[in-house]
């Protein structure tokens, strides 16, 4: 791998990490869907490195436990996701920067995240990943209004500035 696109991958993981802790005192807050998703759209596939990258930062602050598993599939779904959507968007004819829809995508991911997150649970007990998605729905609502609204807000901008940045190429 070219050290170029190494110090890329490092770089925007560090991005999403930073993002994260400085986040952290809102509550399902986060701007980690946000960066998945811009990422994505300027660097494909790459982008599951960087959340991998992402995810081995979290496992190095927070130690291993079950919610880990879950970031290991979470945060690759939605890039897995946003791909699918850019495909299917690109065979239509319409861009990447349909800012609307990711905004949809982005709230819709924060709705679910909850349920995603459980499943992790579910060789544990079925009963206790239930119950875990039932008692947290409040937060994914709050979750999903507040990725909706930064991806509406910051998307096309930030998308803008990551694309067009002669660093990143």
């Amino acid at each position: 791998m070219p050290v170029r696109k190494m110090t890329r991958i490092a770089l925007l993981s560090a991005i999403l990490y930073i993002a994260k802790v400085i986040l952290e005192f809102l509550p399902n807050v986060e701007l980690i869907s946000f960066f998945t998703i811009i990422y994505t759209l300027v660097f494909g596939q790459e982008a599951l490195l960087i959340v991998t990258v992402f995810n081995m930062f979290e496992l190095v602050q927070w130690g291993f436990g079950i919610w880990w598993i879950s970031y290991l599939y979470v945060w690759p779904l939605l890039v897995l996701v946003t791909m699918l959507i850019k495909k299917l968007l690109a065979a239509e004819g319409s861009g990447k920067q349909e800012f609307v829809l990711w905004a949809v995508v982005s709230g819709g991911f924060g709705f679910l995240f909850g349920l995603l997150f459980s499943l992790a649970y579910l060789p544990v007990s079925p009963a206790y990943a239930f119950s875990y998605w039932i008692s947290g729905l409040p937060w994914d609502i709050w979750h999903g209004v507040s990725n909706f609204v930064l991806m509406l807000l910051i998307g096309r901008p930030v998308y803008l500035v990551i694309s067009k940045t002669a660093i990143w190429k």
